[in-house]
């Protein structure tokens, strides 16, 4: 789990996708930790050239990133977990939802993190090679 990146709703792709870049990371939960409204993500970048048939003669994809704001293109159905929940359950909902992000909340609802689908895996390789030894 690593700390979780917001982003105001009204503020554009631009902000989003430098502030993935700089931490590394490549999902930011828009809203805030007590009231999340969605999740975006790299891939919410692609769909959305795709999606647009951008033709780069005509539009730079710069220039849509500065003049899009993220509520209009985020995924707004945000399914999270706790900080309880066990990574083979994890690795189910991101699998039935097609998901690679996920934030995890407290007792209270508040994110508190997100959660990969690499450090799922990471995770459970660490328990299948801790079982095989034993």
């Amino acid at each position: 789990m690593h700390k979780p990146t917001f982003v105001d709703p009204d503020r554009p792709i631009v902000e989003a996708v430098e502030k993935m870049q700089k931490r590394n990371i490549s999902s930011v939960i828009v809203g805030t930790a007590e009231n999340p409204i969605g999740m975006f993500t790299e891939r919410d970048v692609l769909r959305e050239v795709v999606m647009r048939g951008i033709d780069a003669k005509k539009v730079s994809i710069y220039d849509l990133m500065c003049n899009t704001e993220l509520k209009d293109v985020m995924c707004n159905v945000l399914t999270t977990v706790s900080q309880d929940t066990p990574l083979e359950e994890v690795a189910e909902k991101m699998m039935g939802r097609y998901v690679r992000h996920m934030p995890v909340t407290d007792d209270t609802g508040k994110i508190v993190g997100m959660v990969s689908a690499r450090t799922v895996m990471n995770g459970l390789k660490y328990a299948y090679f801790t079982r095989r030894k034993k």
